[in-house]
């Protein structure tokens, strides 16, 4: 299945799906003001209440940063922000049983990993992650997160040329880049990340705690995942990076 099926289908999920999870494990473990349950994408509480829902300084970074924007008739617009683990889990689910329809399980997992994260592990549990458009041009019709909409003469290339010059000055970067020594996702040239706060809740995502409260979680295919596969995706995944997102 290709990425604009997945984008497609992924809009007709529903996002009222339940799960599971061992409240002792999880037990609200907190390093500063990041609680692991807001890591996993179970509690808003470091949200600030909006439309799209962004971590409190991510918001107001992004509000600046819109502002001047604008300024240069450019309508930077979030597609996607906050994403919670029950709406991260049916997009996973939904493309996992499809994909297991005509392939192995094992299969499915890696096709799927090309650009979604698996439940509890996306950025976006976090607030702090966004993918953008430019709302003042005619848009493209299908799927709007292609990179070929980014680049050359495309819809969105002045606004992603605008962002390569001004997007640090407001703490944002781009975090899967087109470095080809990069391990993980595929070049994403709408995916940015308010850099201060997400270096904080990688540095959670890496500690034992997050690991421990992450394997109480519960969705389809998890079962078919071995510790070495998880070992990896945390590594090359979780990881792999633009290297200023990364914790000092």
């Amino acid at each position: 299945m290709n990425r604009k099926r997945f984008i497609s289908t992924a809009t007709l999920v529903f996002i009222g799906s339940q799960f599971s999870i061992n409240s002792e494990v999880l037990n609200l473990l907190g390093f500063d003001d990041i609680k692991i349950e807001n890591l996993l994408g179970l509690s808003q509480s470091h949200l600030k209440s909006n439309s799209i829902l962004l971590e409190n300084e991510t918001y107001e970074a992004f509000s600046k940063m819109k502002s001047k924007a604008i300024e240069d008739n450019i309508d930077l617009r979030i597609v996607s922000g906050y994403r919670s683990f029950k709406h991260q889990k049916a997009i996973w689910e939904r493309k996992f049983n499809q994909l297991i329809i005509t392939k192995k399980p094992t299969e499915a997992i890696s096709e799927i990993i090309t650009y979604s994260s698996i439940p509890g592990t996306s950025r976006h549990h976090w607030g702090t992650d966004i993918d953008i458009i430019d709302g003042s041009v005619k848009l493209p019709k299908g799927d709007l997160l292609l990179e070929q909409n980014y680049h050359g003469d495309a819809p969105f290339s002045k606004m992603k040329s605008w962002m390569d010059n001004h997007a640090k000055d407001f703490g944002f970067e781009l975090v899967y880049t087109q470095n080809k020594s990069r391990t993980g996702f595929n070049y994403e040239p709408w995916h940015y990340s308010f850099a201060k706060k997400s270096k904080s809740f990688l540095n959670v995502q890496l500690q034992k705690d997050y690991r421990e409260a992450w394997s109480a979680l519960e969705f389809n295919g998890k079962s078919k995942m071995s510790k070495k596969f998880i070992d990896s995706y945390f590594e090359n995944y979780g990881s792999g990076i633009n290297p200023s997102l990364m914790p000092s």
